[in-house]
């Protein structure tokens, strides 16, 4: 069987990575997830990396470039300005009854929140974990720690009756529950499809 050298060619539309046949690559491709065309400056390498950004006021989604994430940012719908500054906040933030709205509901970029107890030895072996994690992914997904025994409301709202457990947030709303402690790269594959 013949093998095919391909190039792998990041979409400045939507982010994704395409596979592109070396032999076609002066053609006009096409991204496969958006259909968006792959410029030749994306093949040659020179693709320029961005932040994806939720507007706190609209929700939309908005690009960054990475290179102008430090000037001033406005949403492409409703074109209030964006505070690129939360991408860049050290994680993993401690989230209380207090801050819940704010730092989670309001979230610029997808959150994940994870609930632990201090009398939790589970809890406890899995903290570094959620520490890399945080680490790893800064600027494309906000991390968080909640301790159930200070924030009873927040384990009240979502019915936090075990814990670990990691909750996901996009858009200011709750889109999984996972019980139980988890690998990184297990949540890493989880928190792909909000990024």
């Amino acid at each position: 069987m013949e093998q095919t050298t391909v190039e792998i060619v990041a979409c400045q539309a939507c982010g994704a990575k395409n596979r592109i046949p070396l032999e076609k690559a002066g053609s006009h491709a096409k991204c496969g997830k958006c259909g968006a065309p792959l410029h030749a400056e994306e093949k040659s390498g020179k693709s320029h990396e961005f932040y994806v950004f939720r507007c706190p006021e609209c929700r939309t989604r908005n690009r960054v470039l990475s290179d102008k994430v430090h000037a001033a940012a406005v949403c492409g719908k409703c074109k209030r300005p964006l505070n690129t500054g939360e991408l860049f906040i050290p994680q993993p933030l401690m989230i209380k009854d207090a801050n819940f709205e704010e730092k989670v509901i309001r979230s610029p970029l997808p959150v994940l929140l994870f609930a632990w107890a201090p009398w939790c030895p589970t809890c406890r072996a899995f903290i570094p974990v959620i520490d890399d994690f945080a680490r790893e992914s800064k600027s494309r997904v906000r991390v968080g720690k909640v301790n159930v025994d200070d924030s009873p409301g927040i384990a009240s709202r979502f019915n936090i009756l075990s814990v670990p457990q990691i909750l996901i947030f996009d858009s200011g709303e709750l889109r999984e529950t996972l019980p139980g402690a988890m690998q990184k790269h297990e949540i890493m594959m989880k928190m792909a499809n909000y990024l």
